[in-house]
């Protein structure tokens, strides 16, 4: 667990299935409202997640994959996941939400942060992401966490995508 200022981020936990409702309002929120700096709502349209799935992701933490939450005192105001390592030691991450009001405030530094610190003892070597080749600010900021671009594929979406020509830029990061 990492204490930052007054943030704590941890493994979630099946009690926390008691913050799904905030949980999906934090994720869908990040991705899709029109206050945070992260938001795609003018690149694609439909939600990011839902109830079902984040209770699912909840149930089975620890299996499949690593759900982490920050937390402000007992509000979850951050998320993000990470896949176990595959053989090459890689593993990918998705799912970093930061609610709006939060934003620009550490958090989504801190998640990444303890992640890492997470996936190292999971024997991850390597760190990858996937971000919209056209968010030229979440790529820099990316890049001051030491992520590098590594290639572009096809952008892949469950919802209507709004802007032409937007492929997923692959980035890495050695850990």
């Amino acid at each position: 667990m990492v204490q930052l200022s007054i943030y704590c981020i941890r493994e979630a936990t099946i009690e926390d299935l008691k913050h799904t409702e905030t949980v999906v309002k934090v994720v869908n929120e990040a991705y899709h409202s029109g206050g945070g700096w992260t938001t795609v709502k003018h690149i694609v349209d439909g939600l990011r997640t839902n109830n079902k799935e984040i209770d699912e992701l909840v149930k089975t933490n620890g299996t499949s994959h690593v759900l982490l939450y920050a937390f402000d005192g007992d509000i979850v105001v951050g998320t993000v996941m990470f896949k176990p390592a595959n053989d090459k030691g890689e593993s990918d991450f998705s799912l970093l939400s930061v609610a709006p009001d939060y934003q620009s405030k550490g958090v989504g530094g801190a998640l990444v942060r303890q992640m890492i610190n997470c996936m190292k003892t999971k024997g991850v070597t390597t760190v990858v992401l996937e971000v919209l080749d056209n968010r030229i600010e979440l790529i820099a900021w990316y890049k001051k966490l030491g992520f590098t671009e590594a290639e572009k594929v096809k952008f892949n979406w469950h919802g209507t995508v709004k802007t032409p020509n937007v492929h997923f830029l692959i980035m890495k990061k050695d850990i």
